[in-house]
């Protein structure tokens, strides 16, 4: 793998062990400390992501046209800044400042996605930059679970602040490992130098204006439809990042401590069966990739809600949906990662980039907000699931469907 991809990856595990020390424990702090309930929790998580949902498009222009390592390094240092508030606030149990911090912080972050992603698609082409993003996930879910494993300990030792805190210190390191060791890309480079993207000659140079680049985005009917397909699929695969939580521990009866082991696995099953998953299905379609993704994430959700319903060894149900759900993860995150880049022209990866994380956060803010409804109104824990997912079975349809529209140069792992 190129040598600034490794550094990329390296300063992403650090910054991702730093964010997942209290990240996953959010919305339990939010409801057994600040006693915030299951509706407001996912009002206020709405509101939040509301306001940061067209800084991913931003960013993605904005590395187009300011260079991607530029962004990069800009928003670790300022989730870091962020991240520090965020910890002042729980000490002083500020909700308000909490989720101003959390806005602010997380705006920065969102319009870094597609930096991240347009950095990796400048040093790959084809089945490498697959390749490429994949390595970039196992060092994210490195981080993630060595920060999860030690946040469900910390948290009790120290507090949710104080964790919150270390938090920060780690997320200001990894932005002075990347800011220090990490190169330009070829499109950096070629961006200060004025000439030709990396490949050369494939498209304007410079960029499109903002409202050319748009307008392209907008038009593009084949990766809107695409987009669409995704956005529906992670209504569905979403319910993970908060629902997930506050399912398995107030309604499944798991425990906090256990609660860390199992997010802790997630991580490590990514860590081990990400890159071999990755060759598993190289010359297949990301759209058949993302079907099948698609599909664990029912398995799994529903296996939680079925233990649930009869009382079937919970315990035993949770790490067995663990593994199923974070299987499922290891195959959409293939397609979601990678065929954005490979639909987009070269100076506009960037701008594809962001446009589809824009619509992921989307989908993102629609699962939290039915989340918090279904829990809040339903009462049959496996009705909960059946409901939660649903949207997967539109998104499965347009996918399949869309995937006859794409060249198979372009569509193949």
């Amino acid at each position: 793998m190129e040598r600034d991809l490794r550094i990329l990856a390296l300063g992403m595990a650090i910054r991702t062990f730093g964010a997942a020390i209290y990240s996953p424990f959010l919305a339990l702090f939010l409801y057994s400390i600040l006693h915030v309930g299951y509706f407001d929790i996912g009002a206020i998580l709405l509101g939040v992501g509301l306001f940061q949902l067209p800084f991913g498009l931003i960013g993605g222009l904005w590395s187009d046209r300011g260079g991607r390592r530029r962004l990069i390094v800009l928003s670790l240092v300022a989730e870091a800044v962020f991240t520090a508030v965020l910890a002042y606030s729980f000490s002083i149990e500020s909700l308000a400042l909490a989720i101003a911090a959390a806005a602010v912080g997380g705006a920065v972050l969102s319009a870094t996605g597609a930096a991240f992603s347009a950095y990796i698609a400048d040093w790959s082409l084809g089945s490498q930059r697959t390749l490429g993003f994949t390595w970039y996930r196992v060092s994210f879910n490195a981080g993630f679970a060595a920060g999860v494993a030690l946040g469900g300990t910390l948290v009790a030792f120290v507090g949710f602040a104080g964790a919150v805190a270390m938090a920060a210190v780690i997320i200001a390191g990894a932005a002075g490992f990347v800011a220090g060791f990490l190169r330009p890309s070829p499109y950096d480079r070629a961006l200060r130098a004025g000439t030709a993207p990396v490949p050369a000659g494939a498209a304007p140079f410079p960029p499109r204006s903002l409202r050319a680049s748009l307008g392209l985005l907008a038009q593009d009917r084949t990766a809107l439809w695409v987009a669409a397909g995704f956005c529906l699929v992670a209504v569905t695969s979403a319910q993970w990042s908060v629902t997930f939580s506050l399912f398995v521990h107030n309604k499944l009866g798991v425990s906090y401590a256990i609660l860390g082991i199992g997010l802790a696995l997630n991580g490590l099953v990514v860590v081990v069966g990400q890159a071999p998953t990755t060759r598993g299905v190289l010359g297949m379609r990301h759209t058949t990739i993302a079907i099948l993704g698609g599909v664990f994430y029912v398995a799994g959700f529903l296996l939680l809600g079925a233990s649930a319903r009869w009382e079937l060894l919970p315990t035993a149900a949770f790490f067995v949906a663990v593994v199923v759900l974070t299987f499922g993860e290891n195959l959409l995150s293939i397609p979601t990662s990678t065929l954005p880049s490979n639909l987009a022209p070269p100076a506009e990866i960037g701008a594809y980039n962001g446009g589809f994380s824009a619509v992921q956060n989307a989908a993102s803010l629609a699962a939290i907000f039915l989340g918090g409804v279904v829990l809040s109104a339903v009462a049959d824990p496996l009705y909960e699931w059946l409901l939660l997912v649903a949207p997967a079975v539109p998104g499965v349809l347009l996918l399949r469907w869309v995937s006859r529209r794409i060249p198979l140069t372009v569509d193949r792992a």
